[in-house]
């Protein structure tokens, strides 16, 4: 294929991959990445997986095969791991199981990658883990291990901003003022490490950071990764739940997220209407924009809760400004649960928790 060619290609594909998930032909999308790859002379990859563990398996590939310091194409494909896909992942990635589940396997793909990058300068952000994790994948398939050099765009980072508390993709592109989102997302996240390393490279000198910038350096990467762990933590708590709403859905836009569980204040006048359900129970309910109108935080703007036609309660004032503007003026169908914890159930009393969006942050 000539160069032309690859960049058409790689201006037709783009936009399926900035959709989310390729719509291309898996064997057609790949052979050309491999033709492709013949005329290149690195490649720029990112790849997103179930965990970061000795068991995770790769669910997404994303490469930009780069040639005379230009990109001439990019390969973006999904793959189906053979163990189920945790919640913190879909979480983080938007990916699926529904996304993944008509799509090729490690097999299909990653003999066939190996092959085509291996004679290739790899460029990536921390990107020991992504070649730890083509290595895994490949081993299983009686791959020869790639031992390739790279650049590492997270150590560029590291030297040129040696005070920086964190150098991961998205503060990289705060210190370079590169005005984008990571999205954690492979060909996204490749292509925002190529545009990193462009200007990393050009750096003559370290960048100390002021005091002031260096504080909320840390304060951003804290909530990171708080955010993070948060993630990992309700992947692990509702891995073995079935969090299907078992009352019946009312009318309504419907915000099915399970990322912050928000306490609703006054639930506990209605345990007969919780009761029902029981402990561990996860409902549909409506939510409605309010005032508080009584306490200290008489006048402000809340969310109220309400089951089957009952207002069970209102989130409070901190809580709704963390989550302000994510429900809509005319209210959404929500999901809610009734904790099944031991100090609940000791004391014979029902709580609800609101599944609300993350959080809203200064840094969003």
């Amino acid at each position: 294929m000539s160069a032309l060619g690859l960049r058409a290609s790689h201006r037709h594909g783009r936009h399926a991959a900035d959709r989310g998930m390729s719509t291309a032909d898996p064997i057609e999308q790949l052979w050309s990445f491999v033709a492709a790859a013949g005329n290149a002379d690195a490649v720029v990859f990112d790849t997103e997986t179930t965990g970061i563990g000795a068991d995770a398996r790769i669910i997404e590939i994303g490469a930009l095969l780069i040639s005379d310091d230009a990109p001439i194409y990019e390969y973006d494909q999904l793959i189906q791991p053979p163990t189920r896909l945790p919640a913190g992942i879909t979480e983080l990635t938007g990916i699926t199981e529904s996304d993944l589940a008509d799509q090729p396997d490690a097999g299909f793909v990653i003999p066939q990658f190996l092959t085509a990058i291996r004679p290739l300068l790899l460029i990536g952000h921390n990107v020991s883990f992504d070649i730890r994790m083509l290595n895994i994948e490949g081993g299983l398939l009686g791959c020869r291990e790639i031992s390739n050099a790279f650049l590492d765009t997270m150590t560029m980072s590291r030297r040129m901003f040696p005070n920086a508390p964190s150098c991961s993709l998205q503060e990289v592109m705060r210190l370079l003022d590169i005005n984008e989102i990571e999205e954690h997302r492979a060909i996204s996240d490749a292509r925002q490490t190529w545009q990193c390393f462009q200007q990393l490279k050009h750096m003559k000198d370290p960048v100390v950071l002021p005091d002031d910038e260096v504080e909320e350096s840390r304060r951003r990467h804290a909530m990171t990764k708080r955010r993070r762990t948060n993630a990992y933590m309700r992947s692990s708590y509702l891995s073995n739940r079935n969090t299907t709403p078992v009352n019946a859905k009312p009318d309504g836009m419907v915000i099915d997220q399970f990322v912050s569980g928000v306490t609703v204040s006054g639930d506990t006048v209605h345990q007969d209407v919780l009761s029902r359900y029981g402990y561990d129970a996860w409902l549909w309910v409506t939510v409605s924009h309010g005032i508080i109108e009584s306490g200290k935080n008489t006048g402000h703007p809340t969310l109220c809760v309400a089951l089957d036609g009952v207002e069970i309660g209102r989130i409070p004032a901190l809580q709704e400004e963390r989550h302000r503007g994510q429900v809509p003026p005319e209210g959404a169908v929500m999901v809610a649960h009734i904790p099944n914890s031991k100090a609940d159930r000791e004391n014979g009393i029902y709580r609800l928790r609101l599944q609300m969006p993350a959080e809203n942050s200064r840094e969003d």
